[in-house]
């Protein structure tokens, strides 16, 4: 069944879209602000000649949390660093399939063990602070624990989406290779 003539494939090709649409949007203002941060540092550091302290730490969590978040965009895009060479010497559909769930359960176990280790971490910085704002640690390290649930999200949606409706990639998606 192809996703775009209705049925689970539509639905799930239209809830991964939105969950893309949300990490893209997060990433956009993430890195927007980053970028605006360096600038404002740099324009007080050389122009102004009066560093500001808090800048260089406002852009690192900004880009943790943009690249964080950002996962979630790779695995809609099917654009994640992965060694294809035997995949795609496969002809069989199903064979194929075997070796998509296998991958699905090793990526999926990976994000699961990230989670839960990510949150623990997160729990016990919050008696931590940072060095320039003293914003609680917890802010920065949540970004683990977001993002990998947000993984996890994506990752069973396009799973779905593969079972459905094979091994094609999402129609809006433009991949250009350079």
């Amino acid at each position: 069944m192809n996703a775009g003539t209705g049925g689970p494939g539509a639905a799930l090709d239209r809830i991964s879209r939105g969950v893309d649409a949300l990490a893209g949007a997060i990433c956009a203002v993430f890195f927007g602000a980053m970028t605006a941060a360096v600038l404002l540092g740099v324009f007080f550091r050389y122009v102004l000649n009066s560093p500001l302290s808090w800048t260089e730490e406002v852009s690192r969590y900004l880009m943790i949390w943009g690249a964080s978040v950002g996962v979630s965009l790779g695995i809609r895009a099917d654009e994640h660093v992965g060694l294809t060479i035997l995949l795609d010497s496969i002809k069989s559909r199903g064979v194929r399939l075997v070796f998509h769930t296998a991958i699905f359960l090793l990526v999926l176990g990976f994000l699961g063990v990230l989670f839960l280790y990510s949150v623990r971490m997160a729990l016990d910085a919050r008696y931590m602070q940072t060095q320039a704002l003293g914003v609680p640690m917890y802010v920065a390290y949540a970004a683990l624990p977001v993002s990998s649930a947000l993984a996890v999200v994506q990752l069973v949606l396009m799973y779905g989406l593969k079972v459905v409706r094979g091994d094609e990639k999402p129609h809006d998606l433009k991949i250009i290779d350079i």
